[in-house]
This record gives structure tokens, sequence and C-alpha cells, in this order.
């Protein structure tokens, strides 16, 4: 009997085969549990790479190699289980790092997440006493005349008041999605942003809370040769074990009869190729999945994911004759002027992702929608734009310390909660739970803002699920919980102590 929303248990007591679409981290996950538990399974996947978003991308140079991760991806998670998967692919090649995150603000430097006395004490005294100010008056007025918190905005603003939300929020979130914070669905602002009351600071740093907050920011797992190591290794699990991961090999189409998918059609170098199995897994995204179902799905499915949107990021990786530029793991620039949002150090996460101390490099990230001015850009306009702002308007870098610069495009990097998108996506999630032995798992499989190790645990669950456990993955990332702390309840204490 298939579980609800997504968690189906396929067929136990017949085969387990599985077809998984897409080798994202969730799909290998699902084929690494698989594998492991002795089940034939195939992974197939559109690109000549593995990894998806969270791959290492290496390029080679006078000087040496260079590694990039597409983003950068530390490994951080409320969940042992994971962590343990995590440490047992990993293995020998775990690192553990320090972070530093910081925005870059009007010349400042300010603690990324947000922190109350270190953004105060960067805007000076006047500021400071607005911001807490109209903060004092939110509250009340929130006590007052309580409203639905329904936008990025009101979210934002319910947390840190009307003034810290346009100093340190406000820019960044619109450079991000494309559009302003009043046209974004606030839902996933809790979990990505650490929420500020000025009497909760105050009264736990005077009586601590009952149990101890631990954070998952301060230090992280990462791979010594970048983050895609976690796919790779994943991928030489699965087949030296027997089973397949076949690239080059993009579904084209889902065949589906009554309540079970029946095959997938494949676009390979040779043509197309149909494969089938009793079980099937997607990590593609949600919205293309709707569209190649044979037969089509019905005409209100396809609307709705004809409504549901994905930002796009560009990275401009460049490569530099430099120690350090920032000792960030991530710097998140704010100003309207520059049009990267952020970037990242690789060097900073892992000395062997350079060829040398005496390098360094820089991942900087572009948010960008299809057919946009920033989509349009070449690849030697976006090097340029990148390099003119790190010398000119950052002055972190003098430009002849560069060496050379690339491009990656990641298309449907991040799922658009703009809003209104609730309804679409319940009603393209509502055709695909009605397939027994069809599961969708991570970010673009499920259009959910999930971090890799949701993604992973989709993977993980919906295996878990076909060797015969009852799931429901839509409970995956779906809790109102900020990200990176978590809460461990103290113990008694022991008797005559």
């Amino acid at each position: 009997m298939p579980v609800s929303s997504n968690g189906h248990s396929g067929e136990a007591s017949e085969s387990r085969d599985t077809l998984i679409m897409g080798a994202g981290p969730g799909g290998l996950c699902s084929a690494y549990v698989l594998t492991k538990a002795g089940v034939k399974a195939t992974v197939v996947e559109r690109a000549p790479f593995v990894g998806g978003l969270a791959r290492t991308i290496k390029r080679d140079t006078e000087y040496g190699e260079f590694k990039f991760d597409i983003g950068g991806h530390r490994w951080f998670t409320k969940n042992d289980r994971l962590n343990e998967l995590f440490k047992e692919v990993i293995a020998e090649e775990l690192l553990w790092v320090n972070r530093i995150s910081r925005i870059y603000f009007d010349g400042k430097y300010v603690d990324y997440p947000l922190k109350i006395s270190n953004a105060l004490k960067a805007v000076g005294p006047v500021t400071s006493a607005k911001a807490m100010a109209d903060y004092g008056r939110t509250r009340v007025q929130k006590k007052i005349r309580p409203t639905e918190v329904e936008s990025m905005e009101d979210a934002y603003v319910d947390q840190f008041g009307p003034t810290l939300y346009k100093l340190f929020f406000k820019n960044y979130s619109e450079k991000v999605w494309g559009l302003p914070c009043d046209q974004m669905s606030g839902d996933w602002v809790t979990q990505r942003s650490k929420g500020m009351s000025i009497v909760t600071a105050v009264k736990d740093a005077v009586v601590p809370s009952k149990g101890a907050v631990v954070s998952l920011i301060d230090e992280f797992m990462y791979p010594k040769y970048g983050f895609g190591r976690l796919s790779e290794r994943m991928t030489d699990k699965i087949t030296e074990a027997g089973n397949e991961v076949r690239l080059g090999a993009g579904v084209t189409k889902v065949h589906r009869e009554g309540t079970r998918v029946t095959g997938v059609t494949v676009e390979t170098e040779k043509g197309e190729e149909r494969l089938e199995a009793t079980n099937y897994i997607s990590s593609i995204p949600l919205t293309v999945l709707a569209k190649i179902m044979d037969p089509p799905a019905p005409a209100d499915v396809l609307a709705a994911a004809d409504s549901l949107t994905f930002r796009n990021i560009i990275t401009v990786n460049v490569m530099l004759k430099r120690k350090q530029v920032t000792p960030d793991t991530w710097l998140y620039v704010h100003d309207k002027r520059i049009l990267f949002g952020r970037f990242h150090e690789p060097k900073n996460w892992s000395p062997y992702m350079v060829p040398g101390d005496e390098f360094t490099s820089l991942v900087i990230e572009y948010f960008c929608s299809f057919g946009d001015h920033i989509w349009e850009m070449t690849e030697e306009e976006l090097v340029e734009n990148a390099v003119d702002h790190l010398v000119n308007d950052l002055k972190f870098i003098d430009r002849s310390e560069v060496i050379g610069g690339f491009t990656i495009r990641a298309p449907r990097a991040y799922p658009s909660y703009v809003m209104g998108y609730e309804a679409p996506l319940n009603k393209i999630k509502a055709f695909i739970d009605s397939f027994e032995n069809l599961q969708i798992i991570g970010r673009y499989g499920t259009f959910r803002y999930n971090n890799t190790d949701h993604s992973i645990e989709t993977g993980l669950l919906a295996a878990e699920n076909i060797l015969g456990e009852r799931h429901d993955l839509d409970q995956v990332n779906a809790d109102k919980e900020y990200h990176e702390i978590k809460q461990v309840r103290k113990s008694a204490p022991a008797a005559g102590s």
C-alpha cells in the first residue's frame, strides 16, 4: 500500500529495481542506499557529470589546478544520522572548517547571520536608536492589531523592524529574487534568517533559556577536494557494486498508465531509448516532470507548471595570484550598484582548492532569470564586470593579480516562492502523488528551497520507502524552525551531584 504525500513504499514483496532521474546528491543518495541493500538501481542524468548544482569544477592553468564549487556547499545538518552518512562517504577526505560569513555594508563588515549588537554598532547610534524604536513599535502594533505574515517583506519587518529590514535585507533579497520583497512569499524567511527580539536577546544573556542552543554555523564539514566529491564518491560506490549511473541520458518522457509509471524515454548520443523499472524516483525539476508525462498531464496541471518559476545563477570564477582576499567563507554584497550578490573564497574552505599558498580564487554569484540583462551577458562581459567591481568599487584586489576567469551557468538553481505559488505547487504535487511507484526528491524535484542535507535526506528516505519503510517525504524541511541552530535539552542531574 502506498504511503500518502509522496511517501510511496513501492512493491516491497515484488521486484525493487529502481530508476532514478537525476544524478545530484539526492538522486545519488537514493542509489547509494539501494546499492548497499543489494537492490538494482539505475541513475540517468542529462549532463555529462554528476553532482548537479553541488559539483566541483576543475580548471588547469600554467600555475596548476584551481577547483571551484558552484556557489559553495557546506555540510551542516540537525540530523545526526545524515552526518554519519556524510562521514561514511567522504571518509579520509573530511575537513572541519571554521565559518566566517559577513555582510559588506557601506564599507563595513557585519556578521551574518545578523547579530543585534554587531548590526547596531555598524549603523551608528542614531540609526540604532531608530531601529530599536521602530522594532518596538512593530511589536506593539502586532499585539494590538495582529496581522498575518504573508510576504517576504512582512516576515523581515516582523523579525527585525522596518529600519534593519531596509538596511540589511531588502536590497539583497531583491537582488537574489529579481522582484520586490512584497511580491515574494515569506515562507522560507524563518528558516533562512535568524529572528531578532531585543527583549529575548537581553533575557537570554541574563537568564539563559532551558536547554543548550547548539550552533551549526560556527564550524562545518567539507570534503578537502571540493563538495563535488560527495557525489563522485557515491557514484564510485554505486558503480563498483554493479549498479549504473548513466550520464548524457536526459529524460524526455515519463510514461504512465493508471496509477503507475511504466517507463521513461531517455535521449542519448545514440538516440532515444526506453527504460523500465518497478519503482521511480525523480529529482529533475518538478515543473519539467509535469510537462513530460505521456500521456500528457491534465491541462490544469500543465498550467500550474507554467506558473511556477525558478531563479538562475551564474558564477564568475576568478583565479588570483594573491594569498587571500578576505577571511570569509561567504561575503554578502548588498550594494545595489554592484551586480553580483555574494562570493566565497574556496581556499578559505580548503587549501587544496588552489595550486599553492600564494594563490587564491573567488566564486562570484550573479542571480538572474532567463532573458534578463545578466543572463544575456557574455562570459567576457561577466568576468570583466566582476573584476571591475572587485578592483574599483570594493577595492578588494589589484587588476594585476588576476590570472583569469570563466563562468558557469546554473539554470533553475532556486525555486521562486512568488506570492500565490502554493496553489499551483499543491496541484502538481497532488497529480504526482497519484502514482504509487513514483517519488519526488531534492530541491528541484520538490520545488522546495532545500539545503543539501534536506536533499540527501529525501533521497535516503525515498530509498527506504522502496525497501519497505513508510516515510512521508513532504515532511522533510517542512518546519518553520531556523536551520542553523538546534535545541539540546539538558540532562537531569545525577543523584548526589
